[in-house]
């Protein structure tokens, strides 16, 4: 048997290796993961032994982290918000940023125990929407995607957090969504990656998460006339809008804002000063 300052050890020289940039903080979250233990322990407790089982479930998990696969496919989960998220290949992994989005709404929120009727445009994991029924308690849902698949994955995690009275999900084209009623908030982080940009990304997210969520044409802009056209008609008047965006792809979607009757009320730029993330309000 070896212990757990050992087995760190050479998992983390194994992938390093790989030319995995994350090798040292990859070889912990797994071996906690195996361990049933926080990272912290696997420090104070670094002399403690790991029995054959767990040795062996362990080099598993690092041989799939060695061909690249990300950590959360791997352990089928991703921390969000306040929830960890079941995930695997049919969605996409919920990124910090994304929580932006949920961070500006609630900020523009004064009475969180309002019911309000929120839409999840290309829901995937269903992150999003759930994250913010969870914090307005009062509100209920629906999460639209055109992947049966990704509408699995989110099932699961609607199920795991209780919210099946709650939240509804919808299988729908976006060009075809034709959606009757009003809603207070719609939200959505569709895909924005440019063709081009597609063929340049890492291998552990070309290789494995789904193309359909990251590529959304030549410009990279293919979703978001058709989504502020929906949110322009499917909004109540002083309604919330929150969009994630691709890189250089801002002065583009606040054009098509404004022709709309909306105004940006708050923006999330990232240190190299780029937009990420917007939250407009229907002003009409």
């Amino acid at each position: 048997m070896t212990t757990i300052l050992e087995t760190l050890n050479k998992s983390y020289q194994d992938l390093y290796n790989q030319n995995i940039k994350t090798a040292k903080i990859d070889s912990e979250i797994i071996l906690a993961e195996v361990l049933k233990v926080s990272r912290l322990n696997l420090i104070t407790k670094q002399n403690t032994s790991i029995n054959r089982d767990q040795q062996n479930l362990y080099n598993s998990l690092i041989e799939r982290r060695k061909k690249n696969e990300p950590v959360a496919y791997i352990l089928n989960k991703k921390e969000f918000w306040n929830e960890s998220y079941f995930v695997d290949q049919r969605v996409l992994i919920p990124r910090p940023e994304t929580e932006v989005i949920i961070e500006m709404l609630l900020k523009k929120i004064n009475n969180k125990s309002k019911p309000f009727c929120i839409l999840d445009i290309g829901c995937g994991s269903g992150c999003l929407l759930i994250s913010c029924l969870q914090e307005l308690r009062r509100s209920k849902g629906v999460g639209v995607d055109i992947s049966s698949a990704a509408l699995e994955v989110a099932h699961i995690n609607i199920n795991q957090n209780q919210l099946g009275s709650r939240a509804k999900l919808i299988k729908q084209d976006l060009f075809k969504l034709n959606i009757k009623k009003k809603f207070d908030i719609i939200l959505s982080n569709p895909p924005y990656l440019t063709d081009i940009n597609y063929t340049k990304l890492e291998s552990d997210v070309k290789n494995y998460e789904p193309k359909m969520a990251l590529v959304g044409g030549v410009d990279g802009l293919k979703f978001y006339k058709k989504i502020i056209s929906i949110a322009s008609a499917s909004l109540k008047k002083n309604g919330f809008l929150g969009l994630e965006m691709g890189d250089r792809h801002y002065k583009e979607i606040k054009k098509f804002l404004f022709a709309n009757s909306f105004k940006i009320i708050d923006k999330f730029k990232l240190i190299n000063g780029e937009i990420r993330c917007i939250l407009a309000m229907k002003i009409s």
